[in-house]
């Protein structure tokens, strides 16, 4: 007996169209449950057309992830958002059109995509029909359709680097919807619940600022290697070092007694230790001619043995343009404005810390911008082991940071360029239990040889020699 006929293209889509079109219009809201070093968290995702946002919850402390069809961003606990990495955006794409059948829009092939047919194909237990849709400035994946039922079984990319698997699907409203998504054969995915919302997909706002042009700015220690001045937070002053290198806010625990903050759930912490550290909320915050909404706040046991009572990351820092003028001791909100002789650097953020392209010798890194280290250049201590002839240790020191004490080898590099910059003979070493951003970090050491201005806004910072 002849095999039968696969239906026209037109007439699959029709049908898939039947059972699920439109899905790629609604507010899709996934929940899963799993655990974070073994504490149960929460994961919710809110869908919509390519935009989503993933809110990845313990207690009442999320932290998460926004795409908003373009760019992809990475957000902390008080909702601050920056640029995350996005060399994996093309693939994001496509998964966001497979994950909200974008491709069944009637309009998807008029504004740029392609669907072809591939024929029959066998995926998994499925004798599936494949199609290769490619949406626009995404990469082409292969997306495998039972032809009984209409619904996707799964997708691979054109080269098998990921392949996906759909299964368990329910009724949700007027769609059926996969419970269970597998990728590369590791469960990804056992959604509890899958429901459809009114309204659209909201990035997370962070926290409220405030800017007064004209005022006076921060005030630094002028014996100080970091950036540190006096703040008022709750309407008291305290201690508070501006550290690029922390990707939130915190305070010590003596500062949390005088402002008799109760703790409202508990985060783990790394720098030269690791310690689970209680969250407190408190606010506002005034920092020279800028004011920050309430927001919560890290709890470290440790910080006021290092002379500060706060520690003030990308939540002060995400929102507008901060100068550091270590020349006239001052830091000030707002001013954009690049002094003259200045060399242009564009910024990346790797977890909402700001990195910068640098090369050591004839060795390229990728280099923390933090503040709120000391040192001059400071490796992480793997990337060092990768590279031993950077430098040749001549002394070792103990250093102190959060969550304990470890050994720097220090030494003398020879050269270090940072775009048009290039300064000889500099101190580095590698902390031998940092865990560090990127390949290592640009500390204060260095930094303050320069007036700064950091544009997070526009991913760029600017450096003039003093």
């Amino acid at each position: 007996m002849p095999e039968a006929q696969p239906v026209p293209l037109s007439q699959l889509l029709a049908k898939m169209r039947t059972v699920n079109g439109g899905l790629y219009n609604m507010h899709l809201v996934s929940t899963s449950e799993h655990k974070v070093d073994g504490v149960p968290a929460q994961a919710t995702t809110e869908s919509m057309g390519l935009a989503f946002v993933v809110r990845d919850c313990t207690g009442p402390l999320c932290v998460g992830s926004y795409f908003d069809g373009e760019r992809l961003y990475q957000f902390n606990v008080n909702g601050t958002m920056l640029p995350g990495e996005q060399q994996y955006t093309p693939y994001l794409r496509a998964m966001r059109t497979l994950g909200m059948l974008a491709f069944l829009d009637p309009h998807f092939e008029q504004q740029g995509g392609r669907i072809d047919d591939a024929g029959s194909a066998q995926f998994g237990d499925c004798t599936c029909r494949a199609l290769v849709v490619q949406a626009p400035d995404a990469v082409p994946v292969s997306i495998y359709v039972d032809p009984r039922t209409g619904l996707v079984a799964g997708a691979r990319d054109q080269h098998d680097d990921m392949v996906v698997k759909l299964a368990n699907y329910h009724h949700v409203a007027a769609f059926q919807l996969p419970f269970d998504v597998d990728v590369n054969g590791e469960a990804v995915e056992r959604y509890t619940s899958r429901t459809i919302e009114w309204g659209r997909v909201e990035p997370p706002k962070g926290v409220d600022t405030t800017i007064t042009a004209g005022e006076p700015g921060l005030t630094l220690d002028s014996a100080a290697v970091s950036p540190i001045g006096t703040c008022k937070i709750a309407g008291i002053e305290a201690r508070c070092l501006i550290d690029t290198g922390n990707s939130t806010l915190s305070m010590s625990e003596q500062l949390a007694q005088r402002l008799n903050l109760k703790p409202i759930w508990d985060l783990p912490i790394a720098g030269l230790g690791t310690y689970s550290a209680p969250v407190v909320r408190a606010g506002p915050l005034q920092v020279g001619n800028a004011t920050f909404g309430q927001a919560d706040y890290l709890v470290l046991t440790d910080a006021e043995r290092y002379g500060y009572d706060l520690v003030l990351g990308a939540d002060v820092l995400a929102n507008a343009p901060v100068s550091i003028d270590y020349e006239h001791h001052v830091l000030t909100f707002g001013n954009a404005d690049p002094p003259g002789q200045s060399n242009t650097l564009p910024i990346e953020f790797d977890k909402l810390i700001p990195v910068v392209n640098a090369s050591l010798g004839s060795t390229r890194a990728r280099l923390a911008i933090d503040t709120g280290d000391e040192s001059s250049i400071n490796l992480a201590y793997d990337f060092y082991q990768k590279h031993p002839d950077l430098f040749t240790v001549t002394s070792t020191a103990q250093v102190g940071g959060v969550g304990g004490i470890s050994v720097e080898d220090m030494g003398e590099l020879p050269e270090i360029r940072l775009g048009g910059i290039a300064a000889q003979d500099q101190p580095i070493g590698a902390t031998r239990t940092l865990h560090g951003t990127a390949d290592g970090h640009l500390g204060a050491a260095f930094l303050s040889k320069f007036r700064i201005v950091l544009d997070y806004p526009h991913q760029r910072m600017y450096l003039t020699p003093l």
